[in-house]
């Protein structure tokens, strides 16, 4: 296969594009199969475990920060799989060559389910014999067309370092069984038609948070977009609550109106702030969007409390000038904790 993954993709696909990161399953698909295959030492199971390992990247994918860490990130995230389906599977992995034939598809032609039930023989064999840590870069070698810079590239390993075990696996191995061995791995590797079914399974799991940027056109935001905005607007407007609490007693009827006006339009603007963070924190990387809604919401507040506010509060000020910088201070302080908090759970969601 030889794919080389694509930085521009990952760059995209952070951002919740779907075409890119179907992309980046054809170009990956090699790596994950085959880290799979190497632990749980089965090729339909190692599938399946990468099926759910690009499900659960996809919906994953705005928590990177730097494209560079996608595919150590990945790797991880597929060891991490591939154990718990060893955890969940071990009496299938080792149930022997009755498994091994009750895996065959019964549909092909007997000489064909005979090829397929040798291949997976020499495959359990062979991975069976080898050092745990020489599967990966076993496997990845002949389905990466016998490539030893590509294999450690895909890895992260030296080139020096996919040669010894290469060398430490043909040690041990029977040289005809190796030779079996790649042919074996190389027709179990992962087809377009792997790509394909992942594509599918995109339509029904959540995109990234990020995606939903790209949704402008009218589509609903993410589950997590939604509790997000919600949870955040909901500190927000407990701060500018909180504040109004903090002006009481209120001086007459005329105040009483002016600062029910105030508390909606500053619980308006939380709701709304709570909202654009929600879309504008998610992106990856950061874009200059998050910065100038921080500036706009912080400008708007300001006006609120430090202007607008005073002058609702001018009549009974005139009367308690003393008590003008604590009554405001106390109103302006409250909705910058509820602001403070709302910032930070759509931050972290």
């Amino acid at each position: 296969m030889n794919a080389t993954i694509s930085e521009s993709d990952i760059t995209l696909a952070m951002r919740g594009d779907e075409l890119a990161y179907r992309r980046l399953v054809e170009q990956s698909a090699n790596t994950v199969c085959s880290i799979a295959l190497a632990i749980v030492r089965n090729v339909e199971a190692s599938e399946d475990v990468a099926q759910e390992v690009f499900l659960a990247a996809w919906t994953g994918m705005r928590k990177l920060r730097n494209p560079a860490s996608f595919l150590p990130w990945l790797r991880q995230v597929t060891r991490n799989q591939s154990h718990l389906w060893l955890r969940e599977h071990r009496r299938e992995v080792f149930a022997g060559d009755e498994l091994l034939a009750a895996a065959v598809d019964a549909r092909p032609s007997p000489a064909d389910e005979l090829l397929r039930y040798e291949e997976r023989r020499v495959l359990a064999e062979v991975l069976d014999e080898l050092p745990e840590d020489a599967r990966e870069v076993v496997i990845l070698y002949y389905r990466e067309q016998s490539s030893v810079k590509h294999v450690a590239e895909l890895l992260a390993i030296s080139e020096d370092a996919v040669k010894q075990r290469l060398s430490r696996a043909r040690a041990k191995i029977r040289e005809e069984m190796l030779r079996r061995f790649g042919v074996a791995a190389a027709r179990t590797a992962p087809s377009a038609a792997f790509a394909t079914v992942i594509a599918a399974a995109l339509t029904n799991a959540a995109p990234p948070a990020a995606a939903a940027i790209a949704g402008s056109s009218g589509k609903a935001a993410t589950p997590l977009l939604a509790k997000a905005s919600l949870f955040g607007a909901a500190l927000g407007i407990g701060g500018v609550l909180l504040g109004m609490k903090r002006l009481e007693p209120l001086f007459d009827e005329r105040e009483a109106e002016e600062l029910r006006g105030f508390r909606n339009t500053a619980s308006f603007v939380m709701a709304i702030a709570a909202i654009v963070f929600a879309f504008t924190a998610r992106e990856a990387p950061p874009r200059w969007s998050a910065l100038a809604a921080s500036i706009v919401f912080g400008a708007v507040i300001w006006y609120l409390y430090r202007v607008r506010l005073p002058k609702i509060l001018a009549r009974r000020h005139a009367v308690e000038p003393a008590d003008q910088r604590e009554t405001i201070g106390n109103a302006f302080g409250a909705v910058c904790a509820g602001a403070a908090f709302m910032l930070l759970f759509v931050g972290r969601c």
